[in-house]
């Protein structure tokens, strides 16, 4: 092509962009929001979601005659971006995807990948603050004086003084080092405690002597522990400080510590990393590996209603899950009741919480977190996946009282459940005596349960290298002593099948019998201590 003629058709194209984008839909003033978020972790729409199970209520109801394919339900990512052009005047188009990981998640930043908002896991915030990977949170998304800034103005308190009183020292490029508040960089999404779940009818709660449990050969391989190492590491840990958490139980129920000492000791204890605790925890993670089913990330839910295992490690949402599938279960099974138990030495105090990473759209960022915290989309996400949000405005309280409150003209008697220490003054539900360890319990514990958790600090370097180094040891196959037989049998058929290949004409190895017969091997399982 001649060079008049390219840059007249070059001249035509720019003239036929601005057409082109409106026939698209995609103008220039649109606002990409990249968000990265864990599976399954947002009102998603569509069938089951919050909204669609309402409409579907009013229609069963009602005299309408109205089918279910006809019922809309959009996502709260959908009702978002409508939500901000009718308040910014801009069009918006969040980009969603997921992440299966906290350390997943790390090292696709690690790698490049660029996001305006990400939501890990305490631990994991911590560690992106401390290396200096985020941007702070803008002053005026904390202006309570602003009735539409939901969420400052609609978390509980209990969570907030956790993000104010948690600090994390950041380092920067050039070496300097601050310090700041957990609230400078996060705003808390979910949060939830850790604990086990049990089936009564095989396990007696007096029976359960704290974490100890998971060593118990009454349960042996019928318990399963997660299948990361900061979790189950926190389970050696208290298993391990047993007697010196007790002790310390015992002093503030004296009144020798006020909860906030209790608390900071406690949780001091349960983040030691030194080389001897490291050491001593490992020996008794290998115990529980010799006395467990195995290790899970998401079967043990499951595992706990077909009753494959009795006791479960669990963070708390997982647990309310098991507990309603367990109860409402498909197809002619039976209902199966199971319980939540947090052992009396301590538990995980966990949140999940939103971050900025550098070069992040801070403003809109910020208005997808403030969205999030409205009282009815803080609704809807615990309906649909099953969690406890930060928020404690009424509407979410009177969600909660409606969902676990005795119904009207139950014979039953009611047994108060105090939910000030989150909602507020002379907040409390009037529910079941079975919620006292049941679903309610799980997502809300007691203000005297909620003393004793404590939150996990993040692994520096060095101390990530010693305890990954744990994990391998704890998670590397122990190959029993048949299986070695067959392996090193294998490696001989193999290596007789190659030298005859290459002399067989010479050796002629086929005319040698085989023996007959086989040699009884023990199977009893090796158990290395």
């Amino acid at each position: 092509m001649k060079p008049n003629r390219l840059i007249s058709f070059a001249l035509s194209c720019a003239m036929l962009l601005p057409c082109l984008s409106a026939l698209c839909g995609c103008g220039t003033n649109e606002i990409i929001l990249r968000v990265y978020n864990w599976e399954e972790y947002i009102d998603e729409g569509g069938e089951g979601s919050y909204v669609y199970d309402m409409l579907l209520e009013d229609i069963d109801s009602s005299a309408e005659d109205i089918s279910e394919d006809e019922i809309v339900a959009p996502s709260v990512i959908e009702d978002f971006e409508v939500w901000y052009e009718e308040t910014y005047g801009t069009p918006i188009r969040v980009e969603y995807s997921n992440f299966g990981t906290n350390e997943d998640m790390y090292n696709q930043l690690k790698l490049g990948d660029s996001y305006d908002l990400i939501c890990p896991s305490d631990y994991m915030i911590m560690k992106l603050a401390a290396e200096d990977m985020l941007e702070p949170f803008r002053a005026d998304f904390f202006d309570k004086t602003d009735e539409h800034n939901y969420y400052v103005n609609g978390v509980s308190d209990y969570i907030a003084q956790v993000f104010e009183n948690n600090y994390v020292t950041v380092r920067t490029e050039d070496g300097q080092e601050h310090s700041a508040a957990w609230k400078d960089y996060a705003a808390g999404y979910m949060w939830g405690t850790t604990g086990l779940i049990y089936n009564p009818e095989y396990v007696d709660e007096e029976d359960l002597d704290g974490w100890a449990a998971m060593l118990d050969s009454a349960y042996r391989n019928k318990v399963t522990t997660k299948d990361n190492v900061r979790d189950t590491y926190f389970v050696g840990l208290a298993i391990l400080f047993r007697d010196e958490l007790l002790d310390l139980g015992d002093r503030f129920a004296a009144g020798e510590l006020s909860s906030s000492e209790y608390n900071e000791q406690l949780t001091l204890i349960m983040n030691r990393t030194d080389e001897q605790t490291v050491a001593q925890v490992q020996e008794i993670l290998l115990e529980m590996k010799s006395n467990i089913y195995g290790f899970e990330t998401d079967s043990g839910k499951k595992d706990m209603v077909t009753g494959k295992i009795w006791l479960n490690f669990a963070w708390s949402g997982d647990a309310v899950y098991a507990l309603d599938l367990a109860e409402e279960p498909e197809g002619d099974d039976e209902p199966v009741y199971l319980n939540y138990y947090i052992p009396e030495e301590c538990a995980n105090l966990w949140f999940d919480g939103w971050v900025m990473p550098k070069g992040a759209n801070v403003e809109a960022a910020q208005a997808f977190v403030n969205f999030l915290s409205r009282p009815d989309i803080a609704v809807r996400n615990m309906y649909y996946i099953g969690y406890s949000s930060v928020i404690a405005a009424d509407e979410v309280f009177e969600y909660v009282n409606d969902t676990y409150s005795v119904e009207e003209g139950d014979e039953e008697e009611g047994v108060a459940y105090d939910l000030s220490y989150f909602f507020g003054e002379d907040k409390s539900v009037l529910t079941y005596e079975d919620q006292l360890y049941r679903q309610l319990y799980t997502q809300y514990p007691p203000e005297n349960v909620m003393v004793r958790c404590a939150v996990m600090d993040y692994f520096d370097e060095d101390t990530s290298e010693r305890v990954n180094e744990l994990w391998t040891k704890v998670k590397g196959e122990t190959l029993e002593l048949w299986t070695i037989l067959v392996i090193c049998v294998a490696i001989v058929v193999l290596a007789g099948g190659a030298l005859y290949l290459r002399f067989g004409a010479k050796l002629d190895l086929r005319r040698r019998k085989p023996k007959k017969g086989y040699r009884r091997v023990d199977q009893s399982p090796v158990i290395h201590s």
